[in-house]
């Protein structure tokens, strides 16, 4: 196991700790404890995966107490398997025409390539799904290739747009409805990756597998006007 220990994180919090790396296999261990922890019923408000660590809310001081050595031995005891929760392999369209691309010319600029570059890089990539956070249904998926490695915008948009393909150091990622952030913007996918009355709610689950392809805008909008439901989605773009 990547475990490395637990630390209370404030009054009513427990932080698991992986270490400062990460990596898929501690991704991996991460996503399979984390679904293990969900099962014990544990008196938590929240529990959140992020690369390397897990982070427990709990509603009172007495519970996160009564919880530690639980928590300790429940570890301990813990065996992870070598296959992730969730395997899924999506194929996802993304149009990175210049209406939706906002920052792909600073990308360009920044490693001296030219705009069929930047797609071809970002495209011919199998993203590793690490976790779900910063809000309801965003993935950080990694790694990109080294090419187009970029750091955050050092101002970060009020808005950005649904459904926004970005880049943000090694990771990329699709926003799932309006947001600030300070991702650069290269893309947008043309339907939505999170819906709430389905099962399922995310498109995406750590573990998964996401490539994107390149489209144009004629069929971005074909795609779009087809009005596909939630789980038509998920037949149609993934295996």
């Amino acid at each position: 196991m990547f475990f490395k220990e637990i630390n209370h994180y404030g009054d009513r919090g427990l932080i698991i700790d992986f270490g400062n790396e990460s990596s898929q296999e501690i991704s991996q261990e991460i996503n399979l404890l984390f679904s293990f922890l969900k099962g014990l019923n544990l008196p938590v408000l929240n529990i959140t995966p992020s690369f390397n660590k897990i982070v427990l809310h709990f509603n009172t001081i007495e519970n996160k107490d009564k919880s530690l050595d639980l928590l300790k031995s429940q570890i301990h005891n813990f065996k992870p398997s070598k296959k992730s929760s969730y395997q899924k392999i999506w194929k996802i369209p993304a149009c990175y025409d210049n209406s939706f691309a906002l920052d792909i010319e600073n990308i360009q600029k920044l490693h001296n390539i030219s705009k069929q570059d930047v797609i071809n890089l970002h495209t011919n990539k199998i993203y590793y799904t690490y976790y779900i956070g910063f809000m309801p249904g965003f993935p950080y998926l990694g790694e990109v290739p080294s090419s187009l490695i970029t750091p955050r915008l050092e101002s970060p948009r009020v808005q950005i747009p649904a459904r926004s393909v970005g880049i943000a150091k090694k990771h990329t990622c699709v926003y799932p409805k309006v947001s600030p952030g300070g991702w650069n913007i290269i893309a947008q996918v043309p339907f939505d990756i999170f819906d709430l009355s389905h099962p399922r709610a995310s498109l995406f689950l750590p573990g998964d597998r996401v490539q994107f392809y390149s489209i144009t805008l004629s069929e971005f909008e074909d795609i779009q006007k087809c009005k596909l439901p939630f789980q038509d989605l998920i037949k149609e773009y993934s295996q």
